[in-house]
């Protein structure tokens, strides 16, 4: 495995001999609010938890066309899918995500998208995952706080907050920084993350990825 972060949610994931794109992020997207580098592969497929174009843009830099967004395999890693809220007044103003799950080579990955709200079924789904990307930044996800608690009760290894404030993208979003001021476990800052640097990780550790 090997994990490196491309902003606001988006991931390049190598797993086992499959490279994935997941939420990539459409150049300029929303109205140009979105100044982020332009996500260049090639990947072997793209991974989108929802269709809103920061997470779920297209350009042929990315190298296909191939979608994961169903549960199935592809060149043996294994996809599950848990649809969820992206607001916490149940999808009537944000609308519906899919958190997806990528397993191969005995790990498990879960990006949980732009989810707003969780209960108890989803912290179920969750377990067992060895990496967690989970936003944190408010307003059109979990918050710090209830990003914190959602990752507490999955217990993952390694838990990696996303979608951020960050100064290229014109969003009301928190800093990860906020998440990692209220998690009560060990926090690292990495550039990247890798198979061996997960299995010297302490569980529950909170990485912060370097952004691109």
């Amino acid at each position: 495995m090997h994990l490196r972060f491309l902003g606001h949610a988006a991931f390049d994931l190598t797993l086992g001999r499959v490279r994935l794109c997941l939420d990539p992020h459409q150049p300029g997207a929303l109205g140009g609010r979105f100044q982020l580098p332009e996500i260049v592969g090639p990947f072997d497929a793209l991974v989108h938890t929802h269709s809103h174009e920061d997470h779920s843009g297209w350009t042929p830099e990315l190298g296909t066309t191939t979608v994961l967004d169903q549960p199935g395999a592809f060149r043996g890693v294994a996809i599950e899918t848990r649809s969820a809220f992206h607001d916490a007044q149940f999808g009537a103003r944000m609308g519906m995500v899919r958190m997806v799950s990528l397993a191969a080579e005995g790990l498990r990955i879960v990006h949980c998208g732009d989810i707003g709200w969780f209960d108890d079924d989803d912290v179920q789904w969750l377990r067992g995952c060895d990496v967690l990307l989970v936003p944190s930044g408010g307003t059109y996800t979990l918050d710090p706080a209830q990003a914190v608690a959602l990752a507490a009760l999955v217990g993952a290894r390694a838990v990696v907050p996303m979608h951020g404030a960050d100064p290229r993208v014109q969003l009301p979003l928190r800093p990860v920084a906020a998440f990692a001021a209220l998690w009560q476990g060990p926090v690292v800052q990495l550039p990247d993350l890798d198979s061996l640097g997960l299995a010297q990780l302490a569980v529950g550790t909170a990485v912060l990825l370097s952004p691109p």
